[in-house]
């Protein structure tokens, strides 16, 4: 396995490429500015951390930001979830994606996700 520095560089790219790209969805992420989300990825024993700022995520490398939410899965599943193969109901529902925390940030930010 790659070291998590590698994790994270990767990590975010994969924001960059899928939500940062996206100026709709980057002008609605001012709305949940300053919330932060960890990703749990169990099958990999992988965790990664990310924030909105200033209409963008960016991924929390020192982990100094207390999640508001937690959403747990295999990579698989969020790697499908970022790139829009299957979407955040059908992955919830089918117990693949659990969330936890904030349910109104993780509704706000499934529904952003929906539209990239």
């Amino acid at each position: 396995m790659a070291p998590g520095s590698i994790h994270n560089l990767i990590f975010r790219f994969i924001l960059n490429k899928t939500i940062n790209k996206n100026q709709e969805v980057c002008k609605r992420l001012k709305e949940i500015k300053g919330k932060a989300f960890l990703l749990e990825a169990d099958d990999i024993k992988r965790s990664y951390c990310f924030y909105v700022d200033d209409g963008s995520v960016k991924v929390d490398f020192d982990r100094k930001r207390r999640p508001d939410v937690i959403m747990q899965g295999d990579f698989d599943t969020f790697l499908r979830l970022f790139l829009h193969k299957e979407d955040a109901d059908s992955l919830f529902f089918s117990r693949r994606l659990i969330i936890k925390g904030d349910i109104k940030t993780s509704v706000f930010f499934k529904n952003l996700l929906e539209h990239l």
